[in-house]
């Protein structure tokens, strides 16, 4: 199987070791994907974007942009400091953080949005847990 999530740490300290696990499971449950690139960047370049794409003037955790080429699915940008503070609060580690919100990206590029309809944040989160879970295994 060829790996089709690439991260780009971008100078931020974060542990995706488990990264490989996510491939193989992500491909078990949908087929090949087409190249996920994981870029992992601050909170003044997620306000920043999240500005300009969703009009929304904070940082974020986690944003997905489809890409049109051919061979690229998409990107999933996490903003460390985001997660390392949601980590907190939920009394989680990074770790697990971290993966939510590439599972959270990843589906985000699949067609799965939450912010449609509850039915649709239903499945959604669903789909996250159940991945989550055999992550955990």
């Amino acid at each position: 199987m060829a790996n089709f999530l690439f991260l780009n740490k971008r100078g931020q300290r974060a542990d995706f070791s488990w990264l490989g696990s996510l491939e193989k499971i992500i491909n078990k449950r949908f087929g090949y994907l087409k190249n996920v690139s994981i870029a992992l960047l601050s909170d003044k370049e997620m306000k920043e974007l999240n500005r300009v794409y969703r009009g929304k003037d904070k940082a974020t955790d986690v944003l997905s942009f489809s890409l049109a080429a051919s061979d690229e699915l998409g990107e999933v940008l996490i903003s460390v400091n985001q997660a390392r503070q949601a980590a907190k609060e939920k009394k989680q580690s990074l770790k697990s953080q971290l993966q939510l919100l590439t599972v959270h990206g990843i589906l985000h590029l699949l067609g799965y949005d939450h912010e449609r309809s509850a039915q649709e944040a239903k499945q959604q989160t669903k789909l996250e847990e159940e991945i989550l879970g055999d992550l955990a295994k």
